[in-house]
């Protein structure tokens, strides 16, 4: 071989170990002061446990020496003396060791943490999920003990996440009855950067009923950050007036108007119901909504896209994460989201996340745990966080329409997230730059997305022209019915009773899969109730 052809063969295998180099970079995430700031737990009695969080330590570049494991139950419920003698002390006893934090006497003789090295805490399946109440349940007929806080409905109740509970480690407080109040609520700066705050720790938890699940959702954020994180919103509010419960529709309102600003496309379904079955979720980055017991309707089959973020409004959201089916959280996770936030134990809707908050966090960048807590009023709660706790979904890099590796099938967004942030906090100027986009670019999501731009701004006959349009221009049929749906939507909140009805009826002349062909059928029945069967004639004596 000549010494030309040794050096081209040479060059050639340098360039395969660079090139493999690369691709087994892909699968991890680039060294971060988030990750040298994370602690990794796992139940050293759960066979798998380990397993996941050195398959996430590795995968994050999290140092070994961060990744640790705890001798706790294994069981989801656990009691607060469990608590305290298998997770809360000897995580403080490993951070005095380690040094991982700094602290100082008060003048009033408590323990303060004036610094810490540890600001995320990833606890991997296998961790207990919750505590159960000290309080005894009322006995029929028999004088009630005296209660701590009695009459308070919140600080009467010692029941919380572990996570939670988690998060205030550096408080050193014996006193369990009550909630904290959390100094990061509505900040708007990186935990790191955050210099009153040393004292807490934001929990998260990799958890779901199964070992490959977890790992999956791992993978998925991991390639969302990569790849940017692309699709619809999906928002379900609830359409209450007056109630108590108002509140929770107005976080919705705006998280829809945010994801609008940001660029992102929003489906907004304001009937009382939640999405119905049939109606097909397709390319789901973010979901949230309220308030049905279980994941059913069209959540019972959405298509998320890898790393997206799906949020269900329920005071028992997360009341196990072992069972696929039970709740929302661990359904909302097996169906393909990557995180979620949920609720233990009944919370109160004030003290659950306040999702416009969150929502407007992750949109601007910073990491899913960082949104949770910023959104959180209190802590040493029920609330869980389940995801990768370092996972940015959305960053300065994806709204500048660059990526690290071009993907034809996330042009249609960039571009469609590039005419919306033209108008930023202008319907009419998003409109006109989006009514423009679908002029020179036809297809079925650009002239559906202006339909629901238009009908979020209160210009249904617009959105109707739109939508009619897009369905004409999808090529597949469960996006063309989408828009018809969308467009019995509209009708049915303009009253337009004939035009529904012959439309409905003109769709099921064509064959139909049942669930949509239900769908349509349950929709005609609100619009024109069918005749009540006739009594059965009376018994003659």
């Amino acid at each position: 071989m000549t010494a030309c052809a040794l050096k081209f063969s040479t060059a050639l295998v340098a360039l395969a170990v660079l090139l493999s180099a690369a691709r087994a970079d892909d699968n991890l995430a680039r060294q971060t002061r988030e990750a040298d700031a994370t602690l990794v737990i796992f139940n050293t009695r759960d066979p798998e446990s380990r397993g996941l969080a050195e398959y996430y330590a590795e995968r994050r570049r999290i140092p070994a020496d961060r990744v640790v494991g705890l001798d706790c139950p294994l069981e989801e419920e656990i009691t607060r003396r469990q608590f305290t003698e298998t997770i809360e002390k000897p995580l403080r006893s490993l951070f005095e060791r380690k040094k991982w934090w700094s602290v100082r006497k008060t003048p009033e003789g408590k323990l303060e943490v004036t610094g810490s090295s540890i600001r995320f805490i990833a606890l991997m399946r296998g961790i207990p999920l919750k505590i159960v109440t000290t309080i005894p349940p009322p006995v029929p007929d028999a004088t009630p003990p005296p209660r701590p806080y009695a009459g308070d409905p919140v600080r009467s109740h010692d029941e919380a996440a572990v996570d939670s509970e988690l998060s205030v480690l550096g408080a050193f407080d014996n006193e369990y009855f009550g909630i904290l109040q959390n100094p990061y609520f509505r900040r708007f700066s990186p935990i790191l950067d955050s210099s009153m705050t040393h004292g807490l720790l934001l929990v998260a938890r990799l958890d779901a009923p199964t070992a490959d699940t977890v790992r999956r959702m791992i993978d998925d954020t991991l390639l969302a950050e990569r790849a940017g994180l692309y699709g619809w919103a999906y928002i379900d509010r609830r359409s209450i007036a007056e109630s108590p419960y108002r509140e929770g529709d107005e976080w919705l309102r705006t998280a829809a108007a945010e994801c609008w600003n940001q660029g992102i496309p929003v489906n907004l379904d304001n009937t009382p119901a939640i999405f119905p079955a049939g109606f097909p979720l397709t390319d789901a980055a973010l979901y949230y909504g309220w308030y049905a017991w279980t994941a059913g309707g069209a959540m019972g089959a959405p298509q998320f896209v890898p790393g997206a973020v799906a949020v269900h409004i329920h005071s028992f959201s997360a009341g196990t994460l072992r069972d696929p089916n039970a709740n929302w959280a661990a359904p909302l996770i097996t169906r393909g989201a990557a995180a979620t936030l949920g609720n233990v134990y009944e919370p109160y809707l004030d003290l659950t996340p306040h999702l416009d908050v969150f929502n407007e966090r992750l949109l601007q960048g910073f990491t899913l745990a960082e949104s949770a807590y910023m959104s959180f009023k209190v802590l040493s709660w029920m609330t869980t966080v389940i995801g990768d706790p370092l996972y940015r979904p959305f960053t300065e890099a994806q709204s500048s329409g660059w990526q690290r590796e071009p993907d034809p099938t996330t042009a249609p967004w960039l571009s469609l997230g590039k005419q919306l942030r033209r108008g930023t906090r202008s319907g009419p100027m998003q409109a006109l730059y989006l009514e423009g986009l679908a002029r020179e670019n036809p297809s079925g999501l650009n002239y559906e997305a202006l339909a629901m731009l238009q009908s979020f701004h209160n210009e249904p006959r617009a959105a109707l022209k739109s939508l009619e349009l897009a369905g004409t221009l999808y090529k597949d049929p469960a996006k063309s019915f989408r828009t018809l749906i969308e467009r019995l939507r509209i009708m049915q909140a303009l009253a337009d009773k004939t035009a529904a009805l012959k439309l409905i009826d003109r769709s099921l002349r064509r064959i139909q899969p049942p669930d949509r062909a239900k769908l349509l059928t349950d929709i005609r029945n609100e619009i024109a109730p069918p005749p009540p069967p006739p009594s059965p004639a009376p018994k003659k004596p």
